[in-house]
C-alpha cells in the first residue's frame, strides 16, 4: 500500500485503530503485559507514553526529568515505552476521561525519527477526550515530498484534538508549531533536562581533562578533518583528552527505566569531573549546563543546539562556536576557566525556573 493511501486510511479510521488492526499480535502481547498495571492503579492517573527504550542517554535524561516533574503530582504515574501498539488495547479499555496524558519530549517531531511521530498520532487519535500534554520538543520537518505529506497528516490528527497542548523547547520550533498546528495550544519552555538544578556539585579542583562529545549519526555536520583539528587543539592545552558520547551501542537495547536512570546519572558524573566539554550534541551542552561544566557547543544538522543555546547564552561557562575554527580559538580560554560571573551554576539554573511556568501551569 502506498504511503498516501496508508495515511488516508489512517485519517479515516484513526491512527490508533489502524494499528490495532495491523498489529494484532503486538496489541495482544502488550495487553497481557500492561492490563494488570492499569487495574491496580486507580484513576485519575498520569500516563506518560513514548518513553525511550533505545540507547540515547539524552532521551533517558529527558524521561528522568519528566518523572521528577510529575513526582509532585497527587496522581499515580504509569509510563510506557517502545512500540505504542502494545498499549492500544489497554488505552481503549482502561483509560478514563479524567486521566491526564503526557507524551515524552525530545527532538523527534518530523520524519527523521518517524516511528516516534507515528506513536504520538496513535495515542492522540485514541484519546480525543483526554487532556494531552506534549513535553518540550523540537520539530524539524524538511521540504521533501514525503516529509511534507506526513506533516499534513499530523496537522489533521493534532488539529482534531480539542485539548492537546504542545510545548516547544526553543523559539524556532515554537514558531513552526504555531504555524503547523494553529488549532492547538502551543507553549515555549527550555528542554526539560534544564529543570534539574541539583547536579552542579563539583569543585573546580576536582575537575581534570577535556571531553570531546561528538556525534556519529545522521545529525552530524562536523567533518572528520574538523574533528581532528579540535582534538589537536584540546591536546595542545596539555590536558588529557578523551572521547565520550550521549549514546551507547544498540546491542544494549532495550533500556528500561532503572538502567536508563543509571546511565544518566553516570554521564552526569563523567561530565562533572571534566574541565571542559566540546560537543555537537544538544545534550552534551545541556549535561554540561546542569553539572556546571565549562562547554563549547557546536551545531548539528537540524540546528537544535544553536536554538537551545539561546536559553544558556547568559551562562558564562557555556560558549557557542559557529564552526570548528571558532571552537579551536575558544578552547584555551574555556578549559578549566573560572566562571566569568560569581553566580554559581545552580543559581543560574534556578533562574530558568520561571521559563518552565508555561508547562508547569498545565499540570
Amino acid at each position: 500500500m502506498s504511503t498516501g493511501l496508508t495515511l488516508a486510511l489512517r485519517s479515516l479510521i484513526g491512527d490508533g485503530r489502524y494499528h490495532m488492526l495491523r498489529e494484532k499480535d503486538i496489541c495482544k502481547e502488550g495487553y497481557q503485559r500492561y492490563a494488570d498495571a492499569f487495574r491496580k492503579t486507580p484513576a485519575p492517573r498520569n500516563l506518560l507514553f513514548c518513553v525511550p527504550e533505545h540507547c540515547n542517554i539524552g532521551d533517558h535524561a529527558i524521561a528522568y526529568a519528566e518523572r521528577r516533574l510529575l513526582a509532585d503530582s497527587d496522581r499515580p504515574l504509569l509510563e510506557f515505552g517502545g512500540n505504542m501498539a502494545r498499549v492500544l488495547k489497554c488505552i481503549r479499555e482502561f483509560v478514563t476521561p479524567d486521566d491526564v496524558i503526557f507524551l515524552h519530549g525530545g527532538g523527534n517531531m518530523g520524519t527523521l525519527y518517524q516511528n516516534e511521530e507515528q506513536y504520538r498520532c496513535d495515542i492522540i487519535s485514541m484519546l480525543p477526550h483526554n487532556k494531552i500534554i506534549l513535553f518540550p520538543q523540537t520539530i524539524s520537518y524538511d521540504d521533501t515530498p514525503h516529509s511534507q505529506q506526513y506533516l499534513r497528516h499530523t496537522k489533521s490528527v493534532y488539529g482534531r484534538h480539542k485539548d492537546l497542548h504542545l510545548v516547544a523547547r526553543e523559539a524556532v520550533s515554537y514558531d513552526r508549531m504555531r504555524e503547523y498546528y494553529p488549532k492547538n495550544d502551543v507553549r515555549l519552555t527550555p528542554d526539560i533536562v534544564l529543570s534539574l538544578t541539583d547536579q552542579a556539585t563539583a569543585a573546580s579542583e576536582d575537575r581534570h581533562g577535556i571531553l570531546l562529545c561528538m556525534r556519529g549519526d545522521v545529525e552530524k555536520t562536523t567533518t572528520a578533518s574538523a574533528q581532528s583539528t579540535i582534538e589537536a587543539a584540546a591536546k595542545a592545552t596539555g590536558e588529557h583528552v578523551a572521547y565520550t558520547d550521549t549514546t551507547i551501542p544498540d546491542k544494549y537495547m532495550p533500556i528500561y527505566k532503572e538502567r536508563g536512570e543509571e546511565l544518566v546519572l553516570g554521564k552526569f558524573d563523567e561530565f562533572r569531573k571534566a574541565k571542559l566539554v566540546v560537543t555537537d550534541r544538544l545534550h552534551g551542552m545541556i549535561f554540561s549546563a546542569v553539572t556546571g561544566t565549562p562547554c563549547i557547543a557546536m551545531n548539528n544538522s537540524t540546528g537544535k543546539v544553536g536554538f537551545e543555546y539561546q536559553w544558556l547564552k547568559d551562562f558564562p561557562y557555556i560558549a557557542f562556536a559557529e564552526n570548528a575554527d571558532e571552537a579551536v580559538e575558544l578552547i584555551p580560554q574555556m578549559v578549566g576557566t573560572a566562571l566569568k560571573s560569581k553566580t554559581p551554576p545552580r543559581d543560574l539554573l534556578e533562574s530558568l525556573a520561571p521559563q518552565f511556568t508555561p508547562l508547569t501551569a498545565l499540570l
